[in-house]
Order: structure tokens, then sequence, then C-alpha cells
């Protein structure tokens, strides 16, 4: 019985201090970046590209926001979004002034992903909100549907092939 207490003693003796660990997070924490600095870039990038800006709002815990960025990364939907868009997601929780972009673009409380294409002069174009409210990740067949709007409003270099096969790849578990 001694033993044991004794090593839980030493336990104690070698753990951390919570306030030291906290100081050292605070200390060494990356700086936030500007949202505006970010939009700013993919616009200018835009611009050079001659395409526009897929611009989407988001947040490290959010699932639905997780799908679409992983949607998006798929080798076959990257390829054909970039021959018209220049990604471009504002972090709400990491980026600093992402609620002015936000209100900037209209963005609608209606939570997250929330996204709109903007063209390379920045006037924005046509949003994630349809009928019912911002569609978030487009996996039900209306979502589909009304992502499927956006692109043929604002796409000048896909075809309705690729359209098509790009919205194909939604709603897919």
């Amino acid at each position: 019985l001694e033993k044991k207490a004794d090593d839980s003693k030493s336990e104690a003796a070698v753990g951390h201090d919570p306030a030291k660990v906290q100081e050292c997070l605070t200390q060494y924490q990356a700086a936030y970046p500007e949202a505006k600095t970010v939009l700013d870039a993919a616009i200018a990038k835009a611009k050079a590209e001659k395409t526009q800006v897929f611009l989407h709002f988001g947040a490290p815990w959010c699932g639905w926001c997780h799908k679409l960025e992983d949607w998006m990364d798929q080798p076959a939907v990257a390829v054909l979004l970039a021959k018209e868009f220049v990604d471009c997601k504002i972090d709400e929780d990491r980026m600093k002034d992402a609620k002015a972009i936000e209100k900037h673009y209209g963005k609608s409380e209606g939570g997250i992903p929330w996204f709109c294409f903007i063209s390379s002069d920045g006037t924005k174009g046509p949003d994630s909100d349809a009928a019912k409210g911002n569609i978030g990740f487009p996996s039900e067949p209306a979502e589909v549907e009304h992502f499927k709007t956006m692109l043929n409003k604002s796409c000048k270099t896909l075809t309705s092939a690729e359209i098509e096969t790009i919205c194909a790849t939604l709603g897919k578990k």
C-alpha cells in the first residue's frame, strides 16, 4: 500500500503543468490569416487565369464542410473545377474578418458550408441559397439540381457534358 502511494506521488511530480502548457501553446500559435488577403489573392489568380473564384465558407469542426472539400479534391472533379474556378476557402473560425467577407457577399444565416461563384472582377454570381435555404454540400437531388443551375448560369469554359459529369459525382455516399 505504501508503494502505491509513493508511485502516485512520483507520477504527479512527472506530470505537466497545465498553465505552462497553455502558455507554450499561446506563445507558438500560428497567426490567423486575413480573410480579405486570401480572397484578394484568389481573385487576382482568377483574373490572371481568366477564370472565376469558387468561394466557400466553412470551419474545421463542420462535417459537411469536410465533405465538400473532399469532393472538390477528387481528381476527376478537381480537374474539371480547375478549368473554371480558383478555389478559395474562408475558415470562419481561423481567419480574421471572415464575417466581413460573408456580409459583403450576402452569406445567409443558413449554416455552412455556404458558397458562391465570383467573377475575376469580384462580382458575386450564383450562391448556394436555394428556395428552401442554403444547400450546404449538395447531396440530395434538389440540392444537386440547384448546384447544376449555378454551374450552368456562370460557367464559360465547362461544357454541358462536363457539368453533367461534375453533378453525377454528387449525392453519392
